[in-house]
């Protein structure tokens, strides 16, 4: 229950209100000027205790630039680098300078549809989801500490991202570009044929191939991360096991012979990691894909390659999943979902096989 009491100020009458919270504890809450004010504030206040998304005055006081820094530093402690500088990046350009100084029970949804709304026209889905998962992300760690009950981030209706158009090398696109790229050769087969991450590839030691089962352990990950490159675990965290057939795995061999087990595989001029390569310049890579007449794809899309080829070649989604360390066979579905549209036409086939012969035995 709530009170409504009158008291006297330099400025003249005003009102305060008394009232209990969920848990019994007194609060006065004062400066209406008029009683009916008063009275619509506490009608509402318990209204909301009853609901059960009362937050207490002074708790939602708090700025989002006061809470930003929290949130980030949790998010540091379990976050690959490269995506924490994605997130640093988006507090600073878009988060803090629209709503740092606003206190969190001052936000309400209409505000961040608007906000989502206004960044959707001149940046990318990408950006924009970036941005609005960080204010989300603060939010949802305030109502954890009981800062507040309700979040003004639910149910805004956010811009969806593009489906890119993918080039998918042939097989005997893959060779022609290996054989076009010099000492990198076993590399682009490992690639193209395995579908490791390029950082994935560049952090491989000797010691991660077995050459008596054909198979490549997958526990680092080589990435840049601002201005620096740094050795990590692999994108999802999970260590994996890569099948690679038998005809890479002999030049795979014939590249580590002699070499230390904590060696790098692949290395760069400098005997170091070797850094990514882009398509658009004048680096081995790009000249090989001249030389080798093959459609212009960025290096991240030889891992595309590697599925589009184990898809062809009969693997199911599980297998392509283990195989590319997805976190779950969902994500490789939706990632895949064109390739795999066009397997189930050779289901048909064979299930239409299957019929045949059960009619002709009939």
């Amino acid at each position: 229950m709530g009170s409504v009491h009158e008291y006297s100020s330099s400025t003249g009458k005003r009102f305060y209100v008394s009232y209990r919270d969920e848990n019994g504890k007194q609060h006065t809450k004062g400066g209406f000027r008029r009683k009916r004010d008063a009275q619509q504030w506490i009608a509402e206040t318990l209204t909301a205790m009853e609901a059960g998304t009362f937050t207490d005055p002074i708790k939602s006081n708090s700025t989002i630039a006061a809470l930003a820094p929290q949130w980030y530093e949790a998010k540091k402690g379990v976050s690959k680098p490269t995506y924490m500088r994605d997130l640093e990046s988006a507090l600073r350009v878009h988060v803090l300078p629209k709503w740092g100084r606003r206190k969190l029970n001052s936000i309400k949804p209409s505000h961040v549809q608007a906000w989502v709304s206004e960044l959707a026209q001149e940046k990318s889905a990408t950006v924009v989801l970036r941005a609005y998962g960080c204010l989300k992300g603060i939010y949802e760690m305030a109502m954890r500490d009981g800062l507040i009950k309700v979040s003004p981030c639910e149910h805004i209706t956010l811009p969806r991202k593009m489906r890119k158009q993918r080039t998918y090398l042939t097989p005997e696109q893959v060779i022609s570009l290996a054989n076009a790229s010099g000492e990198h050769r076993t590399l682009i087969l490992v690639l193209g044929f395995c579908g490791l991450r390029w950082g994935e590839a560049s952090a491989l030691r000797v010691e991660d191939i077995d050459t008596n089962k054909n198979t490549i352990s997958v526990h680092r990950n080589y990435v840049r991360a601002g201005r620096e490159h740094v050795e990590g675990a692999p994108k999802t965290w999970e260590n994996r096991i890569v099948p690679v057939p038998r005809l890479i795995m002999r030049e795979l061999a014939k590249d580590i012979e002699g070499k230390k087990p904590s060696a790098l595989v692949f290395t760069g001029w400098d005997g170091g990691h070797l850094h990514e390569q882009s398509r658009h310049n004048n680096g081995w890579y790009a000249k090989a894909i001249r030389e080798s007449g093959v459609p212009s794809l960025a290096v991240h899309d030889l891992r595309h390659t590697a599925a589009s080829i184990a898809i062809s070649s009969g693997a199911n989604v599980k297998a392509v999943q283990k195989m590319l360390g997805h976190k779950n066979a969902s994500m490789t579905l939706d990632t895949y979902a064109d390739l795999f549209d066009k397997d189930m036409h050779k289901v048909a086939d064979s299930i239409n096989d299957v019929i045949e012969v059960s009619i002709t035995s009939l």
